[in-house]
């Protein structure tokens, strides 16, 4: 009985080890910056520069399966863990040759160790391992000028971005805009707080600068009335108006006090932005023997929106009338 255990446990070793064996496994494998039409590899890479703007992986589909699926993982070691930056699918029936690709960031490639992990029908089946590096005999790219025209706006208020830059291979400008040529302005309308960043590529390595533009609260027009003076002529009270807003103002209403009681109301038309008027109580005859306190108010209905202002009302001592 042991040995036809043992016979047994044999026999199912050797037709997994068989089955494995005959197993279909992902082959030819090229990284590359350029294919032909087919998808063949024109040239062939371990090590890319910070610059390369696209990254393709060629791999033939010969001895795969037509029913298999082949996905590929890009992977990004950043020192601690392998992290996907992009993953992708094709069927093995698709083509003779199966391109995946990955574009370079806006701002470039991080230096340092990348993979792409190829998966036959979801198990892993290969992986090829490529650099991304500096080339430390080229200089870094110069910014000569990156600039934003007026640095302060306010919301829809457009603003020019200008920029030069030499020896890049790349040019990004972020957020909102992405490539762009070596030199170059175009307008922008910022809703907020906005810090735009240039950043330029080649070989050598990465350069960057940021601007920082400021979006102001909007500026809303309105009218700001002020009771400027109070004075008296005869028995007449006369006061004036000025308007300290930016609106002209609507018809509002003005009216008299002495103590805590009205003795008169008046009317007070529209009063344009910088402008005053000298209005009278015209109705209303001044008939205090002695000197008296009064007090005009102005807006007394809110006509020009709700306010707390202390220059909608102003008190002065009017002198008393003779009495004979």
């Amino acid at each position: 009985m042991p040995n036809l255990i043992y016979r047994t446990a044999l026999a199912m070793v050797c037709l997994l080890i068989a089955e494995l064996a005959c197993a279909p496994a992902i082959q030819n494998i090229v990284l590359t910056t350029q294919v032909d039409s087919p998808g063949r590899p024109l040239n062939s890479s371990t090590v890319f520069s910070v610059d390369t703007p696209r990254i393709l992986c060629s791999v033939s589909t010969a001895g795969l399966p037509a029913s298999a699926a082949v996905q590929a993982r890009w992977l990004y070691n950043d020192g601690v863990s392998w992290n996907t930056i992009r993953e992708e699918a094709f069927p093995a029936a698709s083509a003779a040759y199966i391109v995946f690709a990955v574009n370079a960031p806006a701002a470039g490639w991080q230096q340092g160790s990348y993979a792409i992990r190829l998966l036959l029908d979801g198990k892993e089946s290969a992986e090829k391992g490529f650099a991304i590096k500096i080339d430390e005999n080229a200089a870094l790219p110069l910014i000569n000028n990156f600039s934003a025209t007026p640095g302060t706006v306010t919301p829809g208020q457009p603003l020019t971005l200008s920029w030069n830059v030499t020896s890049a291979s790349r040019v990004a400008i972020e957020p909102d805009v992405g490539s762009v040529g070596a030199g170059g302005s175009m307008l922008l309308s910022p809703r907020a707080d906005t810090t735009y960043t240039l950043t330029a590529l080649n070989s050598g390595g990465i350069a960057s600068s940021s601007i920082n533009v400021k979006v102001l609260p909007p500026v809303t027009e309105s009218a700001d009335l002020a009771v400027a003076d109070i004075f008296r002529e005869a028995s007449m009270v006369y006061y004036t108006v000025r308007n300290n807003g930016t609106a002209a103002s609507r018809p509002s209403s003005a009216n008299l006090y002495v103590g805590m009681n009205i003795v008169a109301s008046g009317y007070i038309p529209p009063v344009a932005p910088g402008e005053q008027k000298t209005l009278v109580f015209g109705t209303f005859n001044w008939s205090y023997a002695y000197t008296t306190p009064a007090t005009v108010c102005i807006d007394t209905q809110n006509e020009n929106g709700p306010s707390n202002a202390l220059n909608k009302c102003r008190t002065r001592a009017l002198a008393g009338v003779r009495v004979l």
